[in-house]
């Protein structure tokens, strides 16, 4: 995971998520508000958090609007989790990024596999920025695949249209992503992302349909 200036032009400076007892470069902080302040002075920092069967970890609070410019989340070399025990925050200058390499998050409360970034808001989570969904390592989301990208035990609420609030890879013809707020994992309310039949495909399978029932006639 990544956090990097989003103004910043080319964006050198970052936070990077390592596993426990890893360094990628040494430096690892405790406090989330710490890297984001050096992320925003133009260095390269990095965290403690949980990637694909790491320990947990948890942070205090979590917030990207902290940053002069905003700050950028990516996920680095694989699926991950971070955990949030207070609320989140996503400016409007900040964007997250989502890699989605399957659909089974079934371990991501313990510390075993998981298939796509997810984040844990022991809270509330507040998005004014972007999230934006990458495939991961081949991956195409197929008809019928959910995403449960942030779930909180708390409340999810946000500025604007929802659906702007999103970037995702094309899909097969036919099919479109749909963004919604329900029920998750942690019991409160979630983010999903969902594959569903693309509107005109609906309308196409229902004139298809009375078709059919005409002739049958």
């Amino acid at each position: 995971m990544v956090l990097a200036s989003a103004l910043a032009a080319p964006a050198s400076a970052a936070l990077e998520t390592v596993g426990p007892g890893g360094t990628a470069s040494g430096f690892q902080f405790a406090e989330v508000a710490g890297a984001i302040a050096f992320a925003s002075a133009g260095d390269t920092t990095y965290v403690q958090a949980r990637a694909v069967d790491g320990a947990r970890h948890s942070y205090a609070g979590f917030d990207l609007g902290l940053a002069q410019q905003g700050v950028s989340m990516e996920w680095g070399n694989s699926p991950g989790i971070i955990e949030v025990g207070g609320n989140m925050r996503v400016g409007p200058t900040a964007d997250m990024l989502f890699e989605l390499g399957g659909t089974d998050n079934s371990q991501a409360l313990t510390s075993g596999l998981v298939q796509y970034d997810t984040v844990f808001v022991t809270g509330n989570f507040r998005l004014e920025g972007m999230l934006n969904l990458v495939n991961f390592n081949g991956f195409a989301p197929a008809l019928g695949h959910s995403f449960d990208l942030v779930a909180s035990s708390g409340s999810v609420t946000w500025t604007g249209a929802f659906e702007l609030h999103f970037t995702a890879p094309a899909l097969a013809s036919g099919l479109s992503w749909q963004y919604s707020v329900g029920t998750g994992t942690l019991g409160g309310q979630s983010i999903f992302a969902s594959v569903v039949p693309a509107p005109g495909a609906v309308a196409l399978l229902g004139v298809a349909g009375l078709a059919a029932a005409r002739r049958r006639r």
